[in-house]
């Protein structure tokens, strides 16, 4: 089975050996067979040959990497097969409720996590004014700054958008057309897993850790990473009693949403963690 790599070191190189792509990071090399894999996100990436594109997109790989800001991508699943759904996704006339579905669901997981420390929390008003406050008590809960939380939040937030990313485009959608987020699809999935994953990321990894987290280290950086692939990688259940890994979640969601835009019949309901 496919898998994604996370790959986080200073100035590495990403090249090829054969159907191979090659890591090499001073006097490290880790080589990666592409059947293997469907995602690499790369952070701290200095060169990627033309050889390893190519490679990526022989053998459909996605590609993201991580900036200060932001997040680049390549991809060679061109989506000449999907004209109709991303014009459908352009046009549709059920946007707001669509938009609508993905808030709620926003709601109801960051309600699930606070739940689960037994913490008291209403999601009301602005999306924007409910995280920030989610953000404020999270900050009180963990006795850690919430500067520091904000960083760490959008470090880690880097990587499951990559992989909201990688869904949308195998799901034959573009990621350029949101509904909450106007110009970003894998966005609206990042606010609907954010909760689940990176927020949880925080309280496993713990205060200690956190308020002495460098992230200006790859070892750091790492550290971090290791507590949220453990977090994708494992099973949870959704509302509809749908228990699997969170990025297989992730997947689900998207094709979810391309079915619902070619057969509005059917309904778009985003992930729901379920709640004990």
């Amino acid at each position: 089975m496919r898998r994604s790599y996370w790959i986080a070191y200073n100035g590495f190189n990403l090249g090829r050996r054969s159907r191979r792509f090659v890591v090499e990071a001073g006097d490290r090399r880790r080589e990666i067979a592409s059947l293997t894999a469907y995602l690499l996100v790369l952070d701290g990436c200095r060169r990627i040959s033309t050889s390893a594109l190519s490679l990526a997109s022989e053998d459909n790989v996605t590609i993201a990497l991580v900036f200060k800001d932001r997040i680049a991508w390549f991809t060679g699943m061109l989506q000449r097969k999907h004209v109709e759904l991303i014009l459908t996704q352009y046009s549709t006339s059920r946007a707001e409720e669509i938009a609508s579905c993905i808030r709620e669901a926003f709601n109801h997981n960051l309600c699930a996590f606070f739940s689960r420390l037994n913490l008291p929390f209403r999601a009301e008003g602005e999306l924007e004014e409910v995280r920030v406050n989610a953000l404020k008590l999270l900050s009180r809960y963990l006795g850690v700054k919430l500067s520091l939380i904000e960083s760490v939040i959008q470090y880690l937030s880097y990587f499951i958008e990559a992989e909201c990313l990688d869904a949308v485009v195998r799901a034959g959608l573009t990621p350029h057309i949101g509904f909450v987020n106007r110009r970003s699809l894998t966005r609206d999935f990042l606010l609907v897993f954010e909760p689940s994953t990176v927020w949880r990321c925080l309280v496993e990894v713990g205060s200690d850790i956190l308020s002495s987290i460098d992230l200006g280290s790859y070892e750091g950086r790492r550290l971090l990473l290791k507590y949220l692939r453990n977090i994708v990688e494992r099973n949870v259940e959704d509302t509809d009693g749908r228990r699997m890994p969170l990025f297989k979640h992730i997947k689900a969601a998207a094709k979810g949403l391309a079915s619902y835009l070619m057969n509005p019949a059917g309904g778009f309901i985003p992930f729901k963690e379920a709640v004990y």
